[in-house]
C-alpha cells in the first residue's frame, strides 16, 4: 500500500492524465473511467477516482476489447465472468 510522498506523487501524476467516462453510462454513478497512455491504459471507479487504479499494458487491453466486442456483436454475455 502507498503512503505519504507515493500517495502524494500518483494523486498528482492522475490529475494530469485525461480521463473519459464511458457514454454508456448516462446518468448512472456506477461507471468506471478509462485513460489511455502511450505505454499503458488505465482503468478507475468514477465514484471514488482517488482509490486503486488498474492499468493495462496496450497488447492486454486490446485482447479485452476485442472480447467484450466480440460478445457484443454476438449476442452474448459475458455475466459468468
Amino acid at each position: 500500500m502507498a503512503g505519504g510522498w507515493e500517495e502524494a506523487v500518483l494523486a498528482a501524476e492522475s490529475a494530469l492524465i485525461v480521463w473519459r467516462k464511458s457514454s454508456y453510462s448516462g446518468s448512472n454513478t456506477e461507471c468506471c473511467e478509462v485513460a489511455a497512455l502511450p505505454t499503458e491504459v488505465r482503468v478507475r471507479d468514477s465514484k471514488c477516482p482517488q482509490r486503486a487504479v488498474l492499468r493495462f499494458s496496450l497488447p492486454i487491453w486490446q485482447v479485452a476489447v476485442a472480447y467484450f466486442a466480440w460478445g457484443e456483436s454476438a449476442g452474448g454475455s459475458h455475466e459468468q465472468l
